[in-house]
């Protein structure tokens, strides 16, 4: 798919080195060294979907569970023997180990909705609660056998700190009594092979009786083992080889016991291994600032604010902003020339895009806006540096015509190819012509492919082939140096005086150049370079425009939306009005019926008062209702809503506080989005939220 020097000259070996950097685990880290780029889309999405999901969370900083584990790929092969034993730490590393996956394994089942392409690497695991609970029952979290894990254990280990506690109270009278006998040195006691030993000198050793275990260099300290100690220090070493034995089988017994987990704990532990890479790669993504563009099927590329990982890196670092790079290939514009000064960022945007590719098709994340659009080539052909030859005895142009004879044969329209300076190494002229059938070569081929080249010739061939087009890295004539801003549509001035100039070149070797040049090459040049420089003025110009058009447009939607919020309020305030009246005239009525019933009126002509009253606003609701006056109203509210809401506008339910999101327009209802509630509500029932509620 491509070439190994194809990804050394691309440096997609230094953004591995990145990513291992955020690998807790060297194996982590070892399988970050197998990442290439692949062309089966099958196997790319699952990767891309997760690195999408990882990086997601720890960007909104969600919880996720700890990957920090052990390595027991080892153990785990020495467990899966039949009849093996593992040391206590590596089984408590096992133990520590899957308690870790299963936390994961646990977290990533319970998040099938909102991790579905993570939720796939845990869903048919296992989890290992009966390892984990046998293990945890045997060893105390210092690797040490517990007392509990036997009977037998328990009585020797009884037995042994009995004989041990007895064995001390011997030793310290022993030390006492010697002490008084001033027989013992300074240090008084020692300790070899086990044994607890007093230290005496020499000339009184045979005042002392028991076993001599070592002798000082200078032969005046004696280390003898009191003769009343010896036994039951010897009954303590049985007691411990008894001990030694009954833990040793405990472990052969614990080992049989989980040796049929041993496949689980291998999956586990894999899933960690997976979930470490991911998690590296997904940090990677978070601080290169990068997401998962659209993936197409029509070897299309579009690359919307692209940025060079590496660059991007070292420009933070260095506080510096990076300048992004957009670019577009299709099957109308397939192969861009790029021209323009050295050192103005050609070949950067050559490798930017190259690099971006390989990665993406690397199961990686790439630097580039969210409506950037990429394929996934069969084939990135890569052309780019000195590829002289010294083992095959090659000169630059030899070694370079041998790849582009490579590239030619190979190039097809689902191949990316990328050439830096094609053409260059030999006579300029012939040099040319060379570039010129090349390209020539490439645009009929029908690949997408951007290259680099100072060659006149090759820049007015863009202008004129079908399929081809020029594009140009900007350069600043007032402060003479490069923008590293890519333009496309027209080629570009190499800027050979300028830039030799701005470093210092002696300005009477550029005059006697100029002097020696063909006048028309330098007319046109000087012509390219100010024709570049209007196009710059022309696109700053536009861009201010557009910057205004976008600042009326934005007042002029706020002026609206403030009026009609005025015109809602005015309605309200109207309808308001009106009750409060309605309200008023009720209240008077009731009133007066009040006072009459108190004064003891007739109380049955009061009460056939209050039915009339009754009866009357009922015949007028039924007859506002009839005229169609309430329809009437509603409609006029929905039409006037209509015009203003869309997909995306920010409601409210009246009467109610809680702001929803339109998601769906159904005629005279809208489907409404309340986080994780969604509802479908008649228009006449919506009020739009301002920005002030907002």
């Amino acid at each position: 798919m491509i070439e190994s020097k194809g990804l050394e000259l691309l440096q997609f070996a230094q953004v591995v080195q990145h990513i291992k950097h955020y690998c807790f685990s060297k194996a982590a880290a070892q399988r970050c060294e197998e990442l290439h780029p692949q062309n089966d889309y099958t196997l790319l999405k699952p990767l891309l979907q997760q690195g999408m999901e990882m990086k997601s969370l720890l960007t909104a900083g969600l919880y996720f569970p700890s990957i920090e584990h052990q390595d027991i790929e080892k153990d785990i092969r020495v467990l899966s023997l039949e009849g093996s034993v593992l040391e206590e730490d590596r089984l408590l590393a096992i133990m520590k180990t899957a308690t870790v996956a299963d936390s994961l394994i646990r977290f990533l089942k319970g998040k099938q909705e909102e991790l579905p392409a993570l939720f796939v690497l845990a869903h048919n695991l296992k989890t290992n609660e009966r390892v984990i609970h046998e293990i945890g029952s045997i060893l105390d979290a210092d690797a040490g056998v517990k007392d509990s894990a036997s009977e037998e254990l328990a009585t020797l280990r009884q037995q042994i700190r009995e004989k041990r506690k007895e064995s001390d109270r011997r030793f310290y009278h022993a030390v006492n009594t010697f002490r008084k006998l001033e027989v013992l040195r300074d240090n008084e006691e020692g300790f070899f092979n086990g044994r607890r030993t007093l230290a005496v000198m020499s000339e009184f050793k045979s005042q002392v009786s028991g076993f001599v275990h070592s002798k000082s260099e200078s032969g005046r300290t004696i280390f003898i083992e009191p003769s009343s100690i010896i036994e039951i220090n010897n009954e303590i070493g049985e007691l411990e080889i008894d001990e030694l034995r009954e833990i040793r089988r405990i472990l052969r017994e614990l080992c049989n016991y989980i040796r049929p987990s041993a496949p689980d704990l291998s999956a586990a532990y894999e899933f960690l291994i997976a979930m470490d890479v991911q998690k590296a790669k997904a940090l990677f993504a978070k601080s290169i600032e990068a997401t998962l563009p659209h993936i197409n099927t029509t070897f299309d590329l579009k690359a919307v604010n692209a940025c060079h990982p590496l660059l991007f890196l070292q420009n933070k670092r260095l506080q510096k902003s990076t300048v992004p790079l957009n670019v577009q290939l299709d099957k109308s514009e397939r192969v861009m020339v790029i021209s323009g000064p050295n050192a103005g960022g050609k070949t950067i945007a050559l490798k930017t895009i190259g690099l971006l590719q390989t990665m993406l098709q690397s199961g990686l994340l790439i630097p580039v806006h969210e409506s950037s659009s990429f394929p996934i080539f069969e084939k990135i052909l890569v052309d780019i540096g000195d590829t002289q030859s010294i083992e095959n005895e090659l000169s630059t142009y030899s070694a370079r015509l041998i790849s582009m004879t490579a590239i030619v044969e190979a190039a097809n329209e689902s191949s990316l190819v990328l050439m830096d300076e094609f053409g260059s190494g030999t006579d300029p002229e012939l040099g040319s012509a060379i570039a010129e059938a090349v390209l020539e070569s490439l645009v009929n081929s029908q690949t997408k492919a951007i290259i680099t080249s100072h060659f006149g010739n090759v820049k007015i061939l863009a202008e004129e082939l079908k399929g081809a087009f020029n594009a140009c890295m900007l350069f600043d004539l007032e402060k003479l140096e490069p923008k590293f801003i890519l333009s496309v549509g027209k080629p570009g001035s190499s800027y050979t005086f300028e830039v030799a100039e701005r470093i210092g070149f002696p300005k009477h070797l550029i005059a006697r150049a100029k002097n020696r040049l063909n006048k028309d090459k330098l007319k046109l040049n000087t012509l390219l370079a100010e024709v570049q420089d209007q196009k710059s003025q022309l696109e700053e110009l536009l861009r201010r425009k557009d910057h205004e058009t976008f600042l009326m447009k934005m007042a002029k939607e706020k002026y609206l939306s403030l009026y009609q919020s005025w015109e809602e309020k005015q309605d309200k305030e109207k309808e308001q009005r009106a009750e409060l009246r309605q309200q008023a005239l009720y209240g008077q009525k009731y009133l007066r019926l009040l006072e009459d019933w108190k004064n003891k009126q007739e109380r049955k002509v009061v009460i056939k008062r209050f039915i009339d009253g009754l009866t009357a606003e009922t015949k007028k609701m039924e007859a506002f209702e009839k005229s169609g006056e309430r329809e009437k109203q509603a409609l006029r509210k929905v039409e006037k809503l209509k015009t203003s809401l869309k997909v995306g506008s920010k409601v409210r339910v009246l009467n109610g506080k809680e702001i929803g999101i339109v998601q769906e327009l159904l005629g005279d209802k809208a489907v409404l989005n309340f986080g994780h509630l969604k509802l479908t509500a008649k228009l006449e029932s919506l009020v739009l939220v301002t920005e002030k509620e907002t």
